[in-house]
C-alpha cells in the first residue's frame, strides 16, 4: 500500500490531531479543541473506508515514529471506528479475505481490535472469525489466536474459538516431525522409563558410555531419576553417585532444550507453551524437581559444574513459561544461574553479564524512565520486596566481581588482549545460556508478544 493511494487530506487531519493528543499526553500545555474538531470531521465524513486504508497504511507501511503511530491508532479506534456502519465492516472483511498479503493481515488485526475496543461490534467480529477462519492463511490464524488470547476476556465463546483456531492451525500447517504430540499414537516402547535400568547398570559396576532417552517422557524420566538419587545417595559409592548425577544433568539439559524449543515455536505462533498442551504437556512440577536436586547437591558441596548446568536447565525452562510464573520467580532462577557460573570459576565474564541483565530488568521503573538530571526528585518504587532483593543481590555480586576482575587485569598490552579474548569467549558462552549479552531476557520475552 502506497501513501499516494490514501485520501491525503483525511490522513493529514488524523496526523495533526494525533500530534496534539501526544503533546498533551507528554505533559505539554496544548489545546485539544482543534484535535477533537479534526477527528469529528473525519468521523462524520461519510466515507470511513478511507480511514480503514489509513490505519492499515500506518500499521504496516509508514515510517511514522512509534509514539505518534500508537496515538494515531488509538484516535482512530476510539473515535472514528465507533461510527463504522455495516458497509465499512464489509469493506474490511473483503480485504481480509481478498488474499494472504500483508495488507490482508493488517486488516484482520484492525478488525479484531475494533471488536475489543467497542462492545457493540464484538459479536459481529467474533461471528466473522467463527465462520471464515477456514479460509485464513497460517499467519491469519496466528493473528486471530494471538488477539483472542491477549485482548479479549476469557469467556467461553472466546476460549472455544481460540481452541478451534489452534487445532485448525495444527491440522493444516504444523510440521508433524517438529515436536512430540500427545494426541498422536506413540509406540509404547517410546514411553518406557529407562532411568531405573541405567541406575541398575551403574550399581552393577557396568560402564555406561552413552545414554539416550525418549523425548516423549523426559519429564517422567527426570522425576523418577530424582527419586532414585534421594533413595540411594547415602548408600552407594561416590563414584556411582557421580556417574548418576552426570546422567541426570544430561537428561535435565535435554529436557530443558526441548521445552525451550517448543515454547519458542508456540511464541512465534502467538501462544504460550501452556496453550500448547495438546502439542506437548508441560508439567510445572519439573522446576521444583530441578531445584530439589540442585539444593541436594549444594548441601553436599557437589561438583559446581553440575550445579551450574542444572541451574541453566531450570532457568531455560523458567524463561519458556513466563505466563505461569511471577517475574521474581524467573529472576530468582537467573540469579541462581549467575551465582553458579561465578562459583564454577573462570566464568566470571558470563556471571557479570547475567548480573547486568538482572539489574536492568529489576531496576525501578522510574530509574529506567528518568533522565537523571534531577536526582533530588524521589520516585515511588512499585517493585515488590522480593524484586528489590533480587536487584540488590545482583548489584552487590556485580560490584564484587567487577572489582575482582579489575584488580586481576592491570593495564598491560598482553592483559588487554587477553581481556578481549575473554569477552569474546563469554559472549559465545552466553549464547548457550538463557540470555544474550546485548539483550535482557525479559525484553526478549516482551517483544515476542508485542502488538
Amino acid at each position: 500500500m502506497k501513501k499516494e493511494s490514501l485520501n491525503l487530506e483525511t490522513h493529514q487531519k488524523i496526523i495533526s490531531a494525533a500530534e496534539l493528543f501526544l503533546k498533551r499526553e507528554q505533559g505539554k500545555q496544548v489545546s485539544l479543541v482543534d484535535a477533537m474538531g479534526w477527528m469529528t470531521e473525519v468521523a462524520d465524513s461519510g466515507n470511513l473506508d478511507r480511514v480503514t486504508d489509513i490505519y492499515i497504511y500506518e500499521e504496516g507501511y509508514s515510517d511514522t515514529k512509534k509514539a505518534l503511530k500508537d496515538t494515531i491508532f488509538h484516535a482512530i479506534l476510539s473515535i472514528v471506528a465507533f461510527e463504522y456502519q455495516e458497509q465499512n465492516f464489509t469493506y474490511l472483511e473483503n480485504m481480509i479475505l481478498a488474499d494472504h498479503s500483508k495488507q490482508s493481515e493488517g486488516a484482520l488485526e484492525y478488525f479484531l481490535k475494533i471488536g475489543r475496543y467497542h462492545e457493540k461490534f464484538k459479536d459481529g467480529v467474533l461471528t466473522f472469525i467463527e465462520k471464515k477462519n477456514d479460509a485464513f492463511s497460517q499467519n491469519q490464524l496466528n493473528i486471530s489466536a494471538f488477539y483472542l488470547l491477549k485482548l479479549y476476556q476469557k469467556e467461553k465463546r472466546v476460549t472455544d474459538l481460540f481452541n478451534k483456531i489452534r487445532i485448525l492451525n495444527d491440522k493444516k500447517y504444523r510440521n508433524k516431525e517438529s515436536a512430540p504430540n500427545a494426541s498422536e499414537g506413540i509406540d509404547e516402547a517410546l514411553k518406557e522409563i529407562k532411568i531405573g535400568e541405567i541406575f541398575s547398570e551403574i550399581l552393577k559396576g557396568s560402564k555406561v558410555d552413552s545414554v539416550s532417552f525418549s523425548k516423549y517422557i523426559y519429564q517422567e524420566e527426570f522425576a523418577e531419576g530424582l527419586q532414585l538419587f534421594k533413595k540411594y545417595k547415602d548408600s552407594v559409592t561416590q563414584d556411582q553417585l557421580n556417574t548418576f548425577v552426570h546422567i541426570l544433568t544430561f537428561l535435565a539439559d535435554e529436557m530443558a532444550n526441548l521445552i525451550h524449543a517448543i515454547a519458542k515455536k508456540a511464541m512465534e505462533a502467538g501462544f504460550y507453551l501452556s496453550n500448547f498442551d495438546h502439542h506437548y504437556k508441560f508439567n510445572p512440577e519439573v522446576r521444583k524437581q530441578l531445584q530439589e536436586l540442585i539444593n541436594l547437591l549444594k548441601v553436599n558441596k557437589w561438583d559446581v559444574v553440575n550445579i551450574a548446568n542444572l541451574s541453566s536447565a531450570k532457568a531455560k525452562i523458567s524463561t519458556s513459561i513466563p505466563d505461569l510464573l511471577k517475574k521474581e520467580e524467573i529472576g530468582e532462577d537467573i540469579l541462581q544461574l549467575a551465582k553458579s557460573f561465578e562459583n564454577a570459576g573462570s566464568h566470571d565474564a558470563v556471571a557479570i553479564k547475567l548480573y547486568e541483565s538482572i539489574m536492568n530488568d529489576f531496576q525501578p521503573e522510574s530509574s529506567r524512565l528518568s533522565s537523571g538530571l534531577f536526582p533530588e526528585i524521589s520516585y515511588i518504587d512499585s517493585r515488590t520486596e522480593r524484586e528489590i532483593e533480587i536487584f540488590e543481590a545482583a548489584k552487590a555480586a556485580h560490584q564484587k566481581l567487577t572489582i575482582q576482575n579489575n584488580n586481576k587485569n592491570m593495564s598491560s598490552t598482553a592483559k588487554n588482549e587477553n581481556a578481549v579474548l575473554a569477552v569474546e569467549s563469554s559472549e559465545r558462552e552466553i549464547e548457550n545460556t538463557v540470555t544474550k549479552t546485548d539483550n535482557s531476557f525479559f525484553a526478549r520475552l516482551m517483544r515476542m508478544f508485542k502488538n
